[in-house]
């Protein structure tokens, strides 16, 4: 007897082999490793070669939606303004859109901890390490996921195919290469789930800190959803252990007390609670309440740890900041709360299947949610399921999550692994843990049974039932029949299952699976459809050709030889312009386009609607770059790569693919003059003189106007040539100079469109412009009678009426495109009044290419002419701020330096767009700012020479950097005080130890 229980005590260390455990190799490569992780390298490598059967084989790992505009190219010039400044926390980007607060860039990754890896790697191009590290976060979701999943106690087979599941999400993989920051925070949610696991049971909060701080820098906007679902996975998670959390607090009071009372506590504690009948209530939700409490904390440590980002992008997307492609929700956040239709609840199906827009699982998705609300069930087990039904039902959560201003389902992505964590559970609860249940089938009440098996077949009609209804929307009608057949799969097997089970075969192993296994194969036949539908990848040769490194070394070139203050733009067709609008090749480039969602709202106004700009594209968010020569000239772009040579322009250099073309006459991008018009005056002007106009004279406002008339003697004031403004507009060259500053060199023709009746093309004269019906795009050409002799540039003015509204029209003149969106997109241009100023052809023949559609043009005017004498432009111009260092050089690059010359008392005029954040200092004096040119930086500037000093703050920078100090200081104290508790946890754990071991001792010796 004594020595059988001898055998039962077992040193310290050492530990019995279980029956069944694979032997190790000692000191083998394979030592160690068991079948999860097999399993998870399994997934890894599966992620990857779906990576390649669906995206690679077709082109590069990238689109040509937004990956080749924003993703690569935003990252590629973060890794370079740092590299040149220094500065990992910048306030402002020189280089892009004239001159942007660069938390406007804030959503495309500007602090990720992915992106700022790359920075120790300045070997590997930007646009590969964002495909490289892309798949490899797509992986190491798979992974990460199934790590996850295996640690709730499920069936093997059942976490692996609902990784599977997970894995072959059409969002998932479909995001990894089009808009990243849809899902590239995935990983660090999963981290968050893992810590939420860790924090509960371990008591420790580290993981859950860093990854919430992880996910926040990597997409802030989507970090919200992400909290909100690791918040409902934290209730549930706390209400399903909450009788262990209990025990363990009892544990801990107990301890405090000795034996003898704590035996009176407990029957004293039982006594009271039975006679007031409350009194677990009240434990359990102070239970409920402290565990909220240190949940809590850890994630407002991490919240706060992002304040760096997170305050000063609030600041650039809400503090006057344009935002593009958010509508405007009536009555604002409050306003959805009293409307009734927030609360009318709505189960759109695609929300959660198919769609890549959404959460991109399959039919079964949707039926193992409604399956855990509907089964029978304790309601802490199915209560996830309810918060996510209530989360994707209600929609005031869809507008909500998307800021309050519209609904779009990609913000639900977030609630991907808690949505598939849930549909491992309904199969590892409705099938696996009912292998025994038929055989007692024969028994029990006839009528509890029918009723039990229509309830629990429900969930399939319901689904079956929506998608039907949904083969019709846009995104699903391409591959509907894929989701009534995933439907009809995983009925068939649940009917087979619950209906047979006599049969061995039918209650084996694998059975219980299937529908997993008939969902994650029809799910990835559908995402290679969707991809190939969609066909956004870019071909190899085409990303060669855009990213070709003799272009680069073309800037660098021009740069070495000409390091003034300038800008250089890229011109091209449709696809080239819109990849290139936010590339920057050299840190020296300067580019007056931008493509962001968030942009300032000067420059945007100033592009769209005082200057007139033609709007290529059909996302009103896109500022690309335009080939008016007279805006180009405005902006200072002194170089154009290009293929044809634009009016205003000489050829350079020739590179053989392209060419470089110099401006004859660029503005400067500060300067200064005395040579100056009113804003309203201005604003008076129509359409082309309102461009003509900046080539000789600068707006500063009208209050700025009256000081300095004031200021000059009346022989001396200049306003005869202010008030000659209108009239100077509405004569033409042959009048003669109607003013000493401005004289247009522009007049009216007649654009004659030939007139035609076909089948497929009707044009038709109106009273004041063209009607115009085609089947197709077509192109003709017309004619310019009375064209100017020595003309060379056409401008062209109409509105347009879309027969059409629900589909998109375009017309293109000379190359120069206008394009009006249907009034369905998301992103709407707006766009009803075309401008066109073009060059003109060497012959006079304007070609223009009309798209598809039914519109009428009104108000069709044409003008012919030439750009202002150079003469007057470089008066204009000839007082030009010299930088001292460039843009790299002030504030860690967030100011510029440099000294001008003034003969005389003038203006501050620059073309940097105009932020209310912006500091002037002129000989270290600080001056006032004002708007020159409607939307740009002026200043009033003393004659004689002067050091200007321009900085740029950020507003909530400051208050975002204490934020995080704060953030560190309470991360570190609930770090400090986990450590200090598990300390005293494992002494007394010891000494508990050490007392049991001497009474099992003390017991075998007696």
């Amino acid at each position: 007897m004594k020595k059988e229980i001898l055998k039962e005590i077992r040193e310290p260390g050492k530990s019995r082999k279980k029956k069944g455990q694979p032997k190790g190799r000692r000191n083998g490569f394979l030592e160690g490793l068991t079948g999860k992780d097999f399993t998870a390298a399994g997934l890894f490598f599966f992620s990857l070669l779906l990576c390649r059967l669906f995206v690679l084989q077709y082109g590069v790992f990238g689109s040509s939606i937004d990956w080749i505009s924003q993703h690569s190219t935003l990252a590629d010039y973060f890794r370079k303004r740092f590299y040149a400044t220094g500065n990992l926390f910048p306030d402002f980007a020189w280089n892009l859109g004239g001159g942007q607060n660069i938390y406007h860039f804030a959503y495309y990754g500007l602090l990720s901890p992915t992106m700022l890896l790359s920075y120790l790697f300045p070997f590997i191009p930007m646009d590969l390490w964002v495909m490289g590290s892309s798949a490899l976060l797509y992986a190491a979701d798979a992974v990460l996921f199934y790590q996850w999943i295996s640690k709730k106690g499920l069936h093997y087979g059942n976490c692996l195919f609902t990784s599977l599941f997970f894995t072959c999400s059409t969002a998932l993989l479909y995001h990894s290469y089009n808009q990243l920051m849809f899902v590239d925070y995935m990983p660090f949610l999963l981290l968050a789930l893992l810590g939420v696991d860790r924090h509960f049971q371990k008591r420790k909060s580290g993981l859950l800190i860093l990854s919430v701080l992880g996910m926040i820098l990597t997409s802030f906007y989507f970090s919200v959803g992400g909290l909100l679902a690791l918040t409902a996975y934290a209730v549930t998670e706390y209400l399903k252990c909450g009788t262990e959390n209990a025990a363990y607090e009892a544990e801990q009071e107990n301890r405090k007390v000795s034996r003898n009372q704590k035996a009176g506590a407990e029957k004293k504690q039982r006594a009271g609670e039975k006679s007031a009948g409350t009194g677990e209530t009240l434990v359990g939700l102070r239970s409920f309440f402290g565990a909220a409490i240190r949940f809590a904390l850890p994630v407002l440590a991490g919240i706060l740890l992002s304040g760096i980002l997170l305050i000063p992008s609030a600041a650039a997307l809400f503090g006057g900041s344009g935002e593009g492609g958010r509508g405007t929700a009536a009555g604002g956040i409050a306003g959805l709360f009293t409307d009734p239709a927030m609360w009318k609840p709505q189960f759109l199906i695609l929300r959660l299947c198919y769609t890549p827009y959404g959460i991109g699982l399959s039919a079964f998705a949707g039926v193992a949610l409604l399956g855990r609300v509907i089964g029978k069930s304790r309601l802490r087990e199915k209560l996830l399921s309810f918060l996510l039904l209530v989360f994707f039902c209600i929609p005031l959560f869809g507008y909500l999550l998307n800021g309050g201003l519209y609904s779009k389902d990609k913000v639900f992505i977030p609630f991907l692994p808690v949505l598939c964590a849930e549909v491992g559970l309904y199969v590892e609860n409705q099938l696996v843990r009912k292998r025994e249940c038929g055989k007692n089938r024969s028994t029990g009440n006839f009528k509890r049974k029918v009723m039990t098996e229509l309830r629990e077949l429900l969930p399939y009609l319901i689904v079956l039932i929506l998608m039907w209804n949904a083969k019709q929307e846009t995104y699903f009608e391409p591959y509907w029949h894929l989701g009534i057949l995933d439907v009809i799969c995983v009925t068939a097997c649940y009917l087979a299952w619950r209906w047979f089970p006599a049969k061995k075969r039918l209650r084996g192993r694998e059975l219980p699976f299937l529908p997993l296994v008939f969902s994650a194969v029809i799910l990835a036949f559908a995402g290679k459809a969707i991809n190939q539908e969609k066909h956004v990848m870019i071909p190899r040769k085409t990303y060669e050709a855009l990213t070709d490194s003799k272009i680069a070394a073309a800037i660098r070139e021009i740069r070495a030889e000409d390091p003034g203050w300038y800008r250089m733009e890229q011109y091209g067709d449709g696809g080239q312009n819109l990849a290139n609008v936010n590339r920057i090749w050299d840190i020296g480039q300067n580019v007056s386009t931008i493509y962001s969602s968030a942009y300032n709202a000067e420059y945007k106004k100033f592009r769209d609607e005082t200057y007139g700009i033609n709007e290529a594209f059909r996302n009103r968010m896109m500022q690309t770059v335009s080939d008016d020569p007279l805006f180009w000239q405005f902006m200072g772009v002194k170089y154009i790569l290009a293929e044809t040579r634009p009016e205003g322009y000489e050829l350079y250099r020739d590179y053989g693919d392209f060419q470089v073309y110099r401006a004859i006459s660029a503005a400067p991008v500060a300067y200064v003059t005395d040579q100056v018009v009113s804003e309203t005056e201005y604003k008076s002007l129509p359409y082309p003189q309102n461009q003509e106009i900046l080539e000789t004279a600068a707006v500063i406002p009208d209050q700025e106007m009256r000081k300095t008339t004031a200021a000059i003697p009346d022989q001396e004031k200049s306003a005869e040539s202010v008030d000659n403004f209108r009239a100077a507009a509405d004569s033409d060259t042959k009048n003669g100079s109607v003013g000493p500053l401005f004289h247009s060199c522009f007049q009216k023709v007649n654009l004659e469109i030939p007139e035609t009746d076909q089948e497929d093309l009707r044009i038709q004269k109106t009273a004041d412009g063209y009607e115009i019906e085609t089947k197709k795009s077509v192109t003709v050409s017309a004619t310019l009678p009375g064209t100017a002799e020595g003309a060379t540039l056409l401008a062209v003015s109409f509105e347009v009426e879309n027969q059409k509204a629900s589909h998109d029209m375009f017309i293109r003149i000379n190359g120069q495109t206008n394009r009006l969106t249907g009034i369905n997109h998301t992103y709407a241009n707006g766009n009803t009044q075309f401008n066109y100023l073009v060059t003109m052809k060497e012959d006079g023949t304007v070609f223009i290419r009309m798209g598809k559609g039914h519109y009428i043009l009104k108000n069709f005017e044409t003008w012919t002419g030439m750009a202002q004498p150079l003469e007057k432009t470089e008066q204009l111009y000839s007082q030009a701020v010299t930088l001292i260092g460039g843009t790299t050089a002030t504030y860690g690059g967030d100011g510029i330096t440099g000294v001008v010359s003034a003969e005389r008392d003038g203006y501050l005029i620059t073309s940097i767009p105009y932020d209310e954040n912006f500091v002037l200092k002129v000989d270290g004096k600080e001056t006032l700012l004002f708007r020159a040119n409607t939307a740009f930086l002026g200043a009033k500037i003393p004659s004689g020479e002067h050091k200007i000093v321009l900085v740029y703050h950020a507003p909530g920078r400051t208050a975002g950097s204490w934020c995080s100090l704060m953030g560190g200081m309470l991360a570190l104290i609930l770090v400090i005080c986990e450590k200090k508790k598990q300390q005293n946890g494992s002494e007394r754990a010891g000494e508990s130890k050490m007392l049991q071991k001497q009474r099992k001792y003390y017991i075998i010796r007696v």
